[in-house]
């Protein structure tokens, strides 16, 4: 059949495209949690919209990480 628009393929593909096998995007961890003075170890709660990376710690200035 010639143009009939089908490939040659088998047709095992496994569909999982780009969000893989556990789900689509991964690359947040939500707006709940807390960041993290590496430092001095103060908590503070995760504002929303504002990665704790952009946070400087209240207590003695170092930049804040998330919470894990």
């Amino acid at each position: 059949m010639i143009g009939g628009g089908r490939g040659q393929g088998g047709g095992f593909g496994r569909g999982q495209g780009r969000g893989g096998r556990f789900g689509g995007n991964r690359s947040g961890l939500g707006p709940a949690g807390n960041c993290v003075c590496p430092s001095c170890g103060y908590k503070m709660p995760k504002q929303p919209g504002v990665p704790c990376n952009q946070v400087k710690c209240p207590k003695c200035g170092t930049i804040m990480v998330r919470e894990m």
